[in-house]
């Protein structure tokens, strides 16, 4: 999905195309601090003709401005809820989808004025969403009054963007479609087993980045270690710049076990628990 140099446009597309309605509705559970995130990061995909938002945390923590440890993890959610990771590189989908499209019209308008026709001159305002190529399905009675998203929703757990998780679902395979209990159940599996559910995607994106093909149950011993490896970065992070917030202390004492887990591994240790994250009681 990474974007070929050849295929982008000579000129950097100033005008971003937001559908505010789809925005609204899929940031709706988000606080003002990761709507900003969310637009920040957004802003720069689109500058950088949405080639793609490095997964490196440090860089996209830099990118969105993220300096506090409640920022970078707001950026964290964001992250995980509204990209897909391709090639080492964090894509918004649907955001992938416009820059295409308005590429492509681009394109056209070159050949046209090249075959002798009066070339239309990109205009610097976004498209109307009418003649956008998405796959979204058309407003008809299938997407209004469709039964196997109704059984999906009716049975699936964090009811969140339903407008979106409605064109997503049928945007699926006919062989899922019809199934919609089967990805319910795969869903809530997926929703149960995430430790943090601050990081658990919404069905929506669940179903855009076909997590029904490789999603297991059996997974719940990986989320843990993700949530272990996410809190050993916090907790040496502290260590190693010798200072450790009221927040740090509290989420260290909340997370004992991995304190020790991570003493028990060398990554520092019992005094520096108890310098730099105030474990003296704990370890």
């Amino acid at each position: 999905m990474i974007i070929d140099e050849n295929s982008k446009p000579k000129d950097k597309l100033k005008a971003w195309y937001l559908f505010t309605e789809d925005f609204v509705a899929g940031t709706q559970a988000l606080t003002n601090e990761e709507i900003g995130i969310y637009i920040r990061l957004l802003c720069y995909n689109w500058n950088k003709r949405c080639s793609g938002i490095p997964s490196d945390n440090i860089t996209y923590y830099r990118i969105a401005s993220c300096h506090t440890h409640n920022e970078k993890q707001s950026c964290d959610k964001v992250i995980n809820q509204f990209f897909i990771l391709v090639n080492e590189h964090y894509q918004n989908e649907r955001q992938l989808q416009e820059y295409l499209y308005i590429n492509k019209r681009i394109e056209a308008s070159k050949i046209n004025g090249k075959l002798g026709g009066r070339p239309k001159k990109p205009s610097q305002n976004p498209p109307t969403p009418t003649t956008t190529p998405t796959n979204y399905p058309k407003k008809t009675n299938k997407v209004l009054f469709n039964p196997h998203f109704k059984t999906f929703w009716d049975k699936v757990s964090n009811k969140v963007s339903k407008g979106i998780a409605e064109k997503n679902y049928l945007k699926l395979e006919e062989e899922w479609l019809v199934k919609p209990e089967e990805l319910a159940k795969m869903y809530n599996d997926y929703y149960n087993s995430v430790e943090d559910k601050q990081f658990v995607k919404q069905p929506a994106f669940w179903l855009s980045a076909k997590k029904y093909l490789d999603e297991n149950p059996k997974k719940k011993s990986t989320e843990k270690i993700e949530q272990y490896e996410m809190r050993l970065k916090m907790f040496v992070d502290a260590v190693e710049k010798k200072q450790g917030s009221a927040f740090i202390h509290k989420y260290a004492k909340q997370h004992s076990y991995d304190v020790l887990r991570a003493i028990k591994e060398g990554h520092f240790s019992k005094q520096q628990a108890v310098d730099y994250l105030d474990m003296g009681s704990w370890v």
